[in-house]
């Protein structure tokens, strides 16, 4: 992408667990800390407030991000479905993250991303796992970590969670790196549906 100061970007993260509505340019503009228990009926208020704080307006976007995920099913399709519809109507492009990306972004320690699904499952990815895959409480690598774990899968991991760098430090960056295109955004479920 190169110049981010010319892009004026709204990147919006549902997906975790503390997610995030922020403009972003070189810097970050404005934000809000995010519940990603949120209906659609809620996230177009947040968003038009974060804009407005911004300084900007909706015309004024050039680019949407988005977090695909993992996550739970309704934020992720409240997100995505936002994003693609903002996206097609504004006539601008998109692109969707992973939150193996947002994380890595995050630290410059060598970890694993993990992330809880369910009791008995989590996402991974690092070391042999070089996409993120499902795995089982059973499979939980010893080492280093990022990400988001259930109490139970954190004892399993043996390990500490690694130092992270705050989001809006990274977001610049990321949104500048993100692959951008006029296709519609999909949500990452990981699990094939």
């Amino acid at each position: 992408m190169g110049n981010t100061a010319s892009m004026k970007c709204l990147y919006i993260d549902l997906a975790s667990k503390e997610g995030i509505v922020a403009c972003v340019t070189d810097t970050v503009a404005a934000s809000q800390d995010m519940s990603n228990k949120i209906s659609d009926g809620e996230l177009i208020p947040i968003v038009e407030g974060v804009i407005k704080e911004a300084g900007w307006k909706l015309s004024d976007l050039t680019h949407i991000t988005c977090a695909v995920g993992p996550g739970g099913f309704t934020s992720l399709r409240v997100s995505v479905t936002f994003a693609n519809v903002l996206a097609d109507q504004l006539g601008i492009p998109s692109a969707g993250v992973h939150l193996s990306e947002v994380y890595t972004k995050r630290t410059e320690e060598d970890a694993y991303w993990m992330h809880s699904t369910k009791k008995d499952q989590l996402f991974v990815c690092g070391g042999q796992w070089e996409e993120p895959t499902l795995i089982t409480v059973n499979e939980i690598p010893c080492g280093n970590w990022m990400g988001e774990l259930l109490e139970d899968h954190e004892k399993a991991s043996g390990a500490e969670q690694v130092q992270l760098k705050d989001l809006t430090e990274v977001l610049p960056e990321l949104v500048s790196a993100a692959g951008y295109s006029k296709e519609i955004l999909h949500p990452w479920y990981g699990r094939g549906w």
